[in-house]
């Protein structure tokens, strides 16, 4: 007996969601380890203490930039990574992967004091960036069976 199951059409797309997650997780740790490499952090910082993080990061506008640009790749490459994964994955279900990861910022920019302009650019470049990565993928496979035609 076969059961017919909604959720079982499905499963294969919220698998291809959820190693777009991993994917991008995965990315953003490295580029955020690139990024604390290539900058120089204060030795009094490796020691966690909130408020000596809070003025280094408020006096550190690039730094920050540098996490931002690590979170907007992150999530282009896991919405990229969602859509080549299955071809169910549309441009819009691929937005999951910025909402996941918008979602487990939250608990970020909770915890640390970060400045205004932080805040915005960060909630608000991780849906866009997975639905960019998404229609690059879409669009260089359109195109290509365009050409092999």
């Amino acid at each position: 007996m076969d059961l017919n199951i909604p959720i079982k059409k499905q499963i294969w797309k919220i698998a291809a969601i959820g190693l777009g997650i991993i994917s991008s997780i995965l990315i953003i740790h490295i580029m955020q380890f690139i990024n604390i490499t290539l900058y120089p952090v204060e030795d009094s910082i490796t020691e966690f203490n909130a408020s000596v993080y809070a003025d280094f990061i408020m006096n550190n506008p690039v730094f920050l930039m540098g996490i931002l640009f690590s979170n907007l790749t992150g999530s282009f490459f896991g919405g990229a990574v969602a859509r080549l994964t299955h071809p169910t994955v549309t441009v819009q279900s691929a937005g999951w992967v910025g909402f996941v990861l918008m979602g487990l910022d939250l608990y970020n920019l909770l915890s640390v004091d970060y400045p205004l302009w932080f805040w915005l650019l960060s909630l608000i470049i991780y849906v866009p960036a997975a639905w960019l990565g998404a229609f690059a993928v879409t669009y260089t496979q359109n195109r290509q069976i365009e050409v092999s035609k």
